[in-house]
């Protein structure tokens, strides 16, 4: 902390003339802000900027000045919904997010066609600042289910928080498994503009209601298989593995209702962690809740650390993948479903 008395004496204007922190005292002069310290110290030590040539050194800039002026005051506005700490609009908070998705598909696009580095193949400061810049969006909004489409992204990022140089100053970074609801409030409604009188106009007929379109469930004859109540009967039976299959094989309406493999798409730097797995799989389960009436399954974490996988046994409702999760469940497309035919 400096004294107020300090930073108003004419020898730290001096010193400070714009009055920002933090300042770094050197034998040729001061530097004010965070963002000019770190360039200074890449600069005189000669790393993270590359090659050091003019170009590589502009594009190094590019990418912080782009982070300052346009990514970080935009996360900002994000957090300030996630944290609750300042009120801001629903609709305000949504285009932030939406907008900073847009942010990290640019970063993922840079990513992918520089080998994995922001500029010149190698870390540079511009990948510590976007990295440490997005650390609590990783914790709070870019969750896994998102992360399989910035893949470069979720991959950089992984490999810059596990560095223990990263860790002595940031500490551990867990990225989220599922998105934080955020604190908002209700946008202002228009103030109402006085009513003009109505028209006597003739009576027009009312358009008819168009009918809901049915998903590839609702559409479907009834079944006479209940599942609700095998179910019931199967979680109490003492033979699961026997008996209690045959019962399941007799009662089945094998027409009406059709056996599934699901097998999630593992992508480098999944797999590696137990917990880390069973995160994802009940991100997965939790994300098909309102399948429950016409699904029944079982998922699994298979395998050995560094290379689990994740594998799962479904009934469901019809001859094909019900509209509930081919459609409604973000995480689907990422697993491989085949066709099973248990009789055989």
């Amino acid at each position: 902390m400096v004294d107020k008395e300090v930073i108003e004496s004419k020898e730290f204007k001096a010193k400070n003339p714009t009055g920002m922190f933090p300042m770094l005292e050197t034998a040729d002069g001061s530097v004010c802000g965070a963002i000019a310290i770190c360039k200074l110290i890449c600069r005189e030590s000669k790393k993270l900027y590359a090659s050091g040539t003019p170009l590589d050194c502009a594009m190094v800039d590019q990418w912080v000045n782009w982070a300052c002026t346009n990514l970080l005051p935009n996360i900002d506005q994000v957090m300030r919904g996630v944290y609750g700490h300042e009120p801001i609009y629903d609709s305000s908070w949504k285009e932030a997010l939406k907008e900073l998705k847009s942010q990290v598909k640019s970063i993922d696009t840079a990513l992918a066609k520089g080998n994995g580095w922001l500029v010149a193949g190698q870390m540079t400061l511009a990948d510590v600042v976007l990295s440490v810049g997005l650390t609590q969006a990783f914790q709070t909004q870019l969750d896994k289910g998102y992360q399989n489409a910035i893949k470069d992204v979720a991959k950089w990022a992984t490999n810059l928080y596990g560095m223990d140089e990263f860790k002595k100053v940031q500490g551990a970074i867990s990225m989220c498994a599922k998105a934080l609801k955020p604190v908002t409030v209700a946008d202002p409604k228009a103030e109402a503009k006085p009513k003009a009188e109505p028209k006597k106009e003739a009576p027009v007929e009312k358009p008819k209601k168009e009918e809901k379109k049915l998903d590839n469930v609702q559409s479907l004859p009834p079944s006479p298989f209940d599942l609700y109540n095998f179910k019931t009967l199967f979680v109490n039976h003492k033979d699961k593995k026997k008996s209690g299959v045959d019962t399941f094989y007799e009662m089945l309406d094998w027409e009406g209702w059709s056996f599934w493999h699901f097998h999630y798409d593992i992508y480098e730097g999944e797999g590696d962690k137990l917990h880390i797995t069973n995160n994802l799989m009940n991100g997965f389960m939790n994300r098909a809740q309102h399948t429950s009436k016409y699904t029944f399954g079982r998922m699994a974490v298979l395998g050995e650390e560094p290379k689990l996988q994740i594998m799962g046994c479904w009934l469901v409702r019809g001859q094909e993948i019900p509209d509930g999760l081919a459609k409604e469940h973000p995480q689907f497309e990422y697993y491989k479903a085949k066709k099973l035919d248990p009789k055989k």
